[in-house]
C-alpha cells in the first residue's frame, strides 16, 4: 500500500439554528394572552423538533430577563420550562433583547449554530428600563428616575440593533390582539416596536 492508496474524507458539521424564545411574563400576559403565547411557542418547538434546531427559553418579568433554559435540542425540557413559567410584575422588554442578542452571539461564535432567530411574544408593553434591570443606582429604589415612552422605545430599538448587527433574525408574536405575527427585516422596522403591535 502506498501513500496515494489512503483517501481522507473531512466531513462538515452541520451547523443547525438556534431559535431564541423570548417570552413575556409580565403581569400584562393575561392569562388567556399567556396561554395563546404558550400555545404558539409550543407549535414552533415542534417544527424545531422535526428540523433538529437547538432552542433556549428566555422570559423577561419583573425587573429582568433570564435565560430559564440555555441552548438546547431537548423539546421535552423546553415543553416543561414553558408549561411551568412563573408570570407577573413589568415588561423589561429591552433587557430581554440584549439578553438573547448575548446568548445568539455566544452559540454564533461557538460555530454551533449558522443562524439564530428570536421570536419574542409580547403584548409590546415595554415598561421597565433596561438601566433598572442592570442596576443603575439612578434607577432603582424610591427615588428613581421614570423612563418615558420614548426612552423605552429607544431602548428596545438599540437591543433590536444589535440583533440584527450580528446577523440575528427576528420575529415578533404579537399577542394583544390574539395572535398576529410581526416580522422586522431591520432595525428601523422596529422602531416603534413597543407600541406598534398593541
Amino acid at each position: 500500500m502506498e501513500k496515494g492508496d489512503m483517501r481522507a474524507k473531512k466531513l462538515a458539521r452541520k451547523s443547525g439554528a438556534l431559535i431564541i424564545f423570548l417570552v413575556d411574563a409580565s403581569g400584562s400576559m393575561a392569562l388567556n394572552r399567556m396561554n395563546a403565547a404558550k400555545g404558539a411557542a409550543l407549535s414552533l418547538l415542534e417544527n424545531a423538533y422535526q428540523s433538529r434546531d437547538m432552542v433556549s427559553i428566555i422570559p423577561f418579568r419583573g425587573d429582568e430577563a433570564e435565560v430559564l433554559l440555555p441552548p438546547s435540542r431537548s423539546i421535552a425540557m423546553a415543553r416543561n420550562r414553558l408549561d411551568t413559567m412563573p408570570c407577573g410584575g413589568g415588561s423589561p422588554l429591552a433587557h430581554g433583547l440584549s439578553l438573547a442578542a448575548r446568548v445568539g452571539i455566544q452559540q454564533l461564535s461557538s460555530g454551533d449554530v449558522g443562524r439564530v432567530m428570536v421570536v419574542c411574544l409580547t403584548d409590546g408593553r415595554a415598561n421597565i428600563s433596561i438601566k433598572k434591570s442592570t442596576g443603575d443606582p439612578d434607577y432603582v429604589g424610591p427615588d428613581a428616575i421614570k423612563p418615558t415612552n420614548d426612552e423605552l422605545e429607544g431602548e428596545v430599538n438599540e437591543m433590536a440593533g444589535v440583533l440584527f448587527k450580528n446577523g440575528m433574525s427576528l420575529l415578533v408574536i404579537d399577542t394583544e390582539n390574539k395572535v398576529r405575527v410581526v416580522f422586522p427585516k431591520s432595525r428601523h422596522a422596529v422602531c416603534r416596536l413597543s407600541r406598534v403591535i398593541t
